[in-house]
């Protein structure tokens, strides 16, 4: 068992611990399953940009429940890394998928650009504030692969998608290598809106239905450029952090 864990807890926190997650989870999933197979009348009279953000709200209520009513622990927080920096990063994929678009498509872009990205990086901060920010935060005291096994694994199932076929074997690929990156990022730059954008840029690659018009190079170069911005802010961030660090170990 210590192979596992990262810091000392006693069995009764581990009960606790997954008590918590456990009740987590069935928000997040009744939630899920609700809103796709019941498919209420809301759900259903909705428009697309609206039925993509109810997709994500279970890990959202879920965690919102555990954080703010029962007080369990939060590592992430929107503007941990500065307001501006966060402004930026959030803005260098919205105003490249736009312009792109415009070129692409004409004048409907405009409003349909910024209304796709900004509604996708919603749609990723209502995943993660579940899956980064409570899960990964209450599973904190075990070591990296271990927790990251556990949230891909919760997560993967949370889709509701059962079938045994190579294309689920991939995405379970796609949800432990997430869970990895998006876990790392999380874990340096305690930054909820960054994880986000990592969440938000794997939909827009893998779905079609919300970037009709642009092709995949150009999708490609986009997230490449926004993911080199918010490694340089990264970077910015830890520099000024270790900085202060520096600084108060010289007073």
């Amino acid at each position: 068992m210590n192979l596992l864990l990262k810091n000392q807890i006693t069995k009764n926190e581990v009960l606790q611990k997954t008590g918590y997650i456990l009740l987590y989870y069935i928000i997040a999933v009744a939630l899920r399953y609700y809103i796709l197979h019941v498919k209420p009348d809301f759900f259903i009279n909705a428009n697309l940009f609206i039925q993509i953000l109810l997709e994500g709200i279970g890990p959202l209520f879920g965690g919102l429940l555990l954080i703010k009513v029962f007080k369990r622990k939060n590592e992430l927080s929107l503007f941990s890394i500065g307001v501006w920096k966060t402004i930026i990063v959030f803005l260098v994929p919205v105003v490249l998928f736009t312009l792109v678009g415009i070129l692409n498509i004409g004048q409907p872009y405009y409003i349909l650009g910024p209304k796709i990205i900004i509604g996708a990086i919603i749609y990723g901060l209502f995943e993660e504030y579940g899956w980064r920010g409570y899960l990964q935060s209450e599973l904190s005291f075990l070591k990296n692969f271990p927790k990251y096994f556990i949230i891909s694994v919760l997560w993967f199932a949370w889709h509701l998608n059962f079938s045994l076929s190579l294309d689920n074997l991939i995405f379970f690929g796609f949800c432990l290598l997430g869970s990895i990156g998006i876990g790392g990022v999380a874990t340096k730059t305690k930054s909820l809106i960054l994880v986000a954008l990592f969440h938000s840029f794997f939909n827009l690659f893998y779905i079609t239905r919300v970037l009709e018009g642009i092709t995949t190079m150009q999708k490609i170069v986009i997230l490449v450029i926004s993911i080199v911005a918010i490694i340089y802010v990264m970077f910015l961030d830890g520099r000024k952090k270790r900085l202060i660090e520096k600084n108060k170990i010289t007073i």
